[in-house]
């Protein structure tokens, strides 16, 4: 039994597969393919000796280290991915583009009679897949989008629309980041801008089907970056350009509510840090200073007002006299449609009716 090759596109085609990276941990941590498995070959510090022989010392000399580092490894190695794999799932190997690492442990797993595949060019030629798909088109759908101000429950609409097996791209949950400066209280990093593409690009792959029967998806209005992560042009000018908007609209003591609960009591699908309250308050106090077009005077009341545990209020004060301004002059004039953010499971329902007769052929 051997090895075989196998495309970047060939393994966005599957339904089903178990990936394995061989690549070190930190190069992992800073791009994979979504749902892929880490088993390194070499630890970092491992891959930074090797990478110094080649330089110092040459390519052979280099090549001898690293069969040392690994040769003990090789049976821990394989059991660990025999481990993985589930269900029969195609198992395929990869590294950084399809060289030595990939071909050691692929041809490891063939000698002990473990079916695989080598992903040929390695992960960067699925990078450069995703790239490609993103630039040709091939989820240009059209978008609905939910707009509406700060704490009107954009979210959670969309989690309600998803429910009820609607198509839904919640950018905001790729990015773990709400979208604000206050955006990432609370919460752990951001992925790299590649894995939040890589998830993108999967979550569009999943819902294909849905958006074909439908005609449609949904998505938040985001503007060109969600924290320090850049929205794909293509995406980005589907939100721009969608005819088709519809606003939430509630008032500010619901909105405030809404606000404190999200990021007080861990609303939303997000990947959380163990934060208490206190240290999230000392947080807030602390962006107030990195918010522009506020007065010193307003983060003065707004710092006072949490102080004194007034925190709905303090909220309240933030969104009249800076999201509210800011984000309205967006909307458009003549929106799809108006729901109303007090009771989001009827709006949910008002929103599907008035695209079920907008899209009837």
């Amino acid at each position: 039994m051997t090895w075989r090759e196998i495309s970047a596109e060939e393994v966005a085609s599957l339904s089903r597969v178990c990936l394995i990276d061989v690549r070190s941990p930190c190069e992992y941590l800073a791009e994979n393919i979504p749902g892929s498995h880490n088993v390194p070959l070499f630890t970092d510090g491992e891959r930074a000796e090797i990478g110094t022989i080649y330089a110092q010392e040459g390519e052979m000399v280099a090549r001898r280290k690293a069969l040392k580092i690994i040769s003990p490894k090789i049976s821990d190695l394989v059991e660990e991915i025999a481990a993985l794999r589930r269900g029969g799932a195609p198992l395929v190997v990869h590294c950084w583009r399809g060289g030595l690492r990939s071909e050691a442990v692929a041809s490891c797993l063939s000698i002990v009679g473990i079916d695989c595949w080598r992903l040929t060019g390695g992960y960067k030629a699925f990078r450069r897949h995703i790239i490609a798909e993103f630039e040709a088109g091939a989820f240009n759908y059209q978008a609905v989008v939910i707009d509406g101000l700060t704490g009107s429950g954009k979210t959670e609409l969309l989690a309600k629309l998803s429910e009820r097996g609607q198509p839904v791209v919640d950018l905001e949950k790729l990015a773990n980041h709400r979208g604000s400066i206050f955006g990432a209280l609370g919460l752990a990093a951001q992925p790299s801008q590649k894995n939040f593409e890589g998830e993108l690009f999967f979550a569009l792959k999943q819902l294909k089907s849905k958006v074909v029967a439908n005609g449609y998806y949904f998505v938040e209005a985001e503007s060109r970056k969600i924290g320090r992560l850049r929205v794909p042009d293509f995406l980005y000018l589907a939100i721009q350009n969608s005819t088709r908007r519809i606003i939430i609209e509630s008032n500010s003591t619901l909105r405030a509510e809404r606000i404190l609960h999200d990021y007080l009591e861990g609303g939303g699908a997000f990947e959380k840090l163990p934060y208490s309250t206190d240290e999230l308050l000392l947080k807030a106090i602390e962006l107030l200073g990195y918010v522009k077009g506020l007065s010193k005077e307003l983060r003065h009341n707004i710092s006072e007002q949490v102080n004194q545990g007034k925190l709905r209020e303090a909220v309240e004060l933030m969104l009249q006299n800076y999201y509210d301004p800011l984000y309205s002059r967006h909307f458009v004039d003549q929106p799809l449609l108006k729901v109303d953010g007090a009771d989001l499971d009827r709006a949910a329902e008002q929103i599907l009716q008035c695209l079920e007769s907008e899209f009837r052929v």
